[in-house]
């Protein structure tokens, strides 16, 4: 399976890991001051509570909210946090998806089996406004998943197509990282899915996760031969957003990578010739 993104600096470290200026709630005392394993966990928890409340105040049917993890919710949902319990609970899996798809962080991280769909998010994702003399590099992760019954923390999921009709185009799937079996007060380690050792110890002498880079300035030709393959964003995305989008995308082709303002002023100012490529 594959993901595109839009940096070859990134790790592959889900949204609601990432710690540091930038990163969802930073700040926020939930952060600042409980960095333990199970403050990550009631953290997560707190976010999935707020989205499902949401959806219940908005008349939203999410699929997996189901009437007993309502009353689950309705306690506290204490019982997804026992640290004998592995986390996510896979009770919680296609609520988590359809929060994914709408930009709430969570513990999956996205992944396609089509590697035009990965190169595409790469493409389309990535800043085309250059604002550094050194040409930037996206980057598609291939994770061969032969042996992901033998792994222990990384899970591979794969939700209902009815779970979103944005996953179903875009032929999705995720990994998450389990936590379980540990101190209330351990230290929070964020671990990056190319460092879990687990994933190269089952695969015998192959490599298991390779990571493709292109400069950044072949992005809009990338974005090109997507859409020719009938990979852009009215069709990963079902509607008019999508279609919209595949006119944002359409516009980038045709402009290709520009130098920011600051790096321009930069060149002038040096005596450089502005014309990077």
């Amino acid at each position: 399976m594959f993901r595109g993104q839009p940096s070859d600096k990134y790790k592959l470290t889900p949204s609601v890991c990432r710690r540091g200026t930038g990163s969802f709630a930073y700040g926020s005392p939930r952060r600042v001051f409980d960095a333990s394993t199970a403050g990550q966990v009631a953290f997560e928890l707190e976010i999935l509570r707020r989205f499902l409340i949401g959806c219940d105040r908005s008349g939203l049917n999410v699929p997996g909210y189901t009437e007993q993890l309502s009353g689950t919710l309705a306690d506290g949902w204490g019982s997804f946090q026992s640290p004998h319990i592995p986390w996510p609970s896979t009770q919680l899996y296609e609520i988590m998806a359809v929060a994914q798809h709408y930009d709430v962080p969570t513990r999956l991280l996205d992944w396609t089996e089509r590697s035009f769909v990965a190169c595409y998010f790469a493409a389309s994702s990535a800043n085309l406004e250059i604002d550094c003399r050194e040409m930037p590099r996206l980057a598609i992760w291939a994770l061969d998943t032969t042996s992901a019954i033998h792994w222990k923390t990384v899970k591979v999921i794969r939700t209902p197509g009815g779970t979103s009709k944005n996953q179903a185009a875009q032929s999705g799937l995720f990994t998450t990282h389990e936590v379980k079996g540990y101190n209330p007060d351990d230290l929070y380690q964020v671990e990056a899915l190319e460092d879990v050792e687990e994933i190269y110890s089952t695969t015998g002498s192959h490599t298991p996760i390779v990571k493709m880079t292109l400069p950044v300035e072949e992005a809009p030709a990338l974005l090109d031969l997507c859409s020719r393959l009938g990979v852009d964003g009215s069709t990963l995305f079902p509607g008019f957003h999508g279609v919209a989008k595949s006119v944002k995308d359409w516009a980038n082709i045709e402009v290709g990578v520009r130098p920011s303002q600051s790096l321009i002023q930069e060149y002038n100012e040096d005596g450089y010739d502005p014309d990077f490529h």
